[in-house]
This record gives structure tokens, sequence and C-alpha cells, in this order.
């Protein structure tokens, strides 16, 4: 089989490509069209270069983006101070958990014999659980809007019902930023895999395959730059963030189990992990102002009302963004218990 496949993150770095200069001297009027128009560039731009040490030309050429994108700020900066309004920043943030389609795998596997995979990958994954949070920043706002949360598992609703749930989510927040966690990796080839069997019409932020479009943010790529890729548990502790109640290769035992609470709080902590690693990628590229403590106390409420009788919110979460505010208050060194 192609070797290239062993490793999709390499596969897809490799063939990322700079954008064009017909696209990098579009006006800043013709970019406000586009979702996440006033930050994409700083945030996914250099990505696009592909990334091989030895070729000093690409690296030339990430410099004078990025010098370039700095110049269009700065004129538009000039611009919104003179009148013109900045409009809101919306953004999506979505995570989904699975169910092994073995007998389809089996199927497969009879057909292939020994040439074929002996893992599951992505083609044989059904989406079991959803969970997505619609964000609204204002440019006068301290705090995110949260303007929609939804947990969602198959004790409710199978995958075609939460596969149409979430595509209307995104059609509702046409301008939204969807924003995932390495979902370029696999949620997407789903989600579209998804489209086509159930005959569903893809939302907007799904139709551009291109793995650095304006329309989504993969937070895993965009803070990685050239590092090798790290999971979700490891970048969250490491910012000292909450995050998943259960261990990463728990959740598959416990969705075929039928554990649905369990699952359904995998994925709500999922969703609120991102989000804050969103909160604080955007502060520090300037794409938002909000006050990140107040702001992580706007998702503890949200989420606690939507799942009141969730362990994660109540236990790890809601206590953690309550002591992130508390300190941001004090002066000095502060002390926390080990």
């Amino acid at each position: 089989m192609n070797n290239m496949n062993e490793n999709p993150e390499s596969e897809m770095r490799a063939n990322a490509i700079p954008e064009s200069a017909e696209m990098r001297t579009r006006t800043d009027a013709q970019n406000s069209h586009r979702p996440c128009a006033d930050f994409a560039e700083s945030v996914n731009q250099i990505a696009r270069i592909r990334r091989d040490d030895d070729d000093a030309e690409f690296f030339d050429e990430a410099l004078a983006i990025a010098l370039e994108r700095d110049a269009r700020i700065f004129t538009a900066r000039g611009k919104s101070s003179e009148g013109q309004q900045r409009k809101s920043l919306h953004l999506i943030v979505c995570d989904f958990e699975y169910l092994y389609d073995r007998s389809a795998y089996a199927g497969y596997a009879v057909s292939e014999g020994k040439s074929g995979r002996t893992d599951l990958r992505w083609p044989f994954h059904r989406i079991a659980a959803a969970s997505w949070m619609a964000l609204r920043f204002d440019p006068d706002g301290d705090v995110p809007v949260v303007e929609e949360f939804a947990v969602i598992a198959n004790d409710e609703a199978d995958e075609r019902e939460t596969v149409m749930r979430f595509f209307d989510a995104l059609q509702r927040y046409p301008n939204a930023v969807l924003t995932t966690w390495g979902g370029e990796f696999k949620d997407l080839a789903v989600l579209r895999k998804c489209a086509g069997e159930f005959g569903l019409l893809l939302p907007d932020q799904l139709r551009d395959l291109n793995p650095y479009a304006y329309a989504r943010l993969d937070l895993c790529q965009a803070v990685t730059g050239k590092a090798k890729p790290v999971h979700l548990p490891e970048y969250a502790i490491g910012m000292h963030i909450p995050c998943k109640p259960s261990p990463s290769k728990d959740i598959g035992p416990l969705v075929e189990q039928g554990k649905w609470r369990e699952v359904r709080d995998q994925c709500l902590a999922d969703v609120l992990t991102a989000c804050v690693i969103a909160f604080r990628h955007l502060h520090a590229h300037g794409a938002i102002a909000c006050h990140p403590q107040r702001s992580l106390e706007v998702l503890a409420e949200a989420a606690g009302r939507r799942v009141p009788a969730s362990p994660f919110v109540r236990n790890s979460f809601a206590p953690w963004a309550r002591g992130q505010l508390a300190a941001s208050n004090l002066r000095g060194v502060v002390h926390r218990a080990a």
C-alpha cells in the first residue's frame, strides 16, 4: 500500500503550498467578506509555506508574506479608526466521538485479505456523539457571547440526525469559523463522508478542501508551527487547562458499552478545552481583546446551564475557571496547591 498514508499529517504538510500572488494582493475590502478575514492570515498563512528545512526560498517567502500581512493589518486599523466599524468574530468550536463500524470493517478485511490494514481508520468511524459551542466576539465586548451550546449522543439521535443538527448550526452562522483540534485529520473527513452517504448539503465551512481554509481554524496546526503535532491532553495539561475526564483510549469502549453520560462529558470537555485554547491563541495574535479570565467564567456558566449534571464541569472546569478569575484580581505571586 502507499506508504504516504502511514502519516497523513506529514503528507498534508508536504503538500501545503504558498498562496498565489493574486490571493496575496486582494484588497482588504474583498478579504472582509471571508470568514475570519481579520485574523486568518496571522494564524494560518505561515503554515501554508512548505515545511522543507533545506529550501531557503520558502522561508524568504514566509517572511515576505508576514511583512505584507502586517502592512495590511496596519492599514486596516487605520481605516477602522477613521470610522469603519469593526465586525464581530464568530466561532463554532466542535468535537466528535465515534463508534467503530466493525461489521463493515470485517467485510473490508475479507475483501482485502492479508493486504488490508489491521486498524479501523476513519472510513469505519461512525459519529456517536457531538458537541459544539457558537461564540461571538464583539469589538467592544469584554467577554464572548455564547449563542448556542449543544451536546448530543446516540441515545438521543442517530448519526444522520446528529450530523444534520450540526450542519444546521453551521448554516445558522455562515460567517462563523469552524474551530477544531486536529479536525482536518479526521473529523472533517468523516463529516464529508456523512454528507455524501446521507445526501446532505455541505455547509460553506466544509466545502473548501484546503486544510488552511479561511473558514476553518485547526488549533492543533495553528499552535504547532514546525513542531511535531501533539494530542489535545498533552497541550492542555502543559498549559494547565482542565481536559478529558476519561483517558483518550477509554472513549471507544465507553461508546460501545453505551455509557452515554460519560461519552457526553468527554465530548463536552473537549469543546471547553478547545475554547480555552482558542481564546488564548487568538488573544495572543491580537484577533480578540476580551478579558481572558472573565471569558472562562462565561464558558463555565454556559456549560453549567446546558449540562448541570456534568461531573467535568462541576468538579473540574468551573472551579478552575473561578480560580483563574480570582487569581487575576490578586497582586504579587499567587501560590497554588500542587
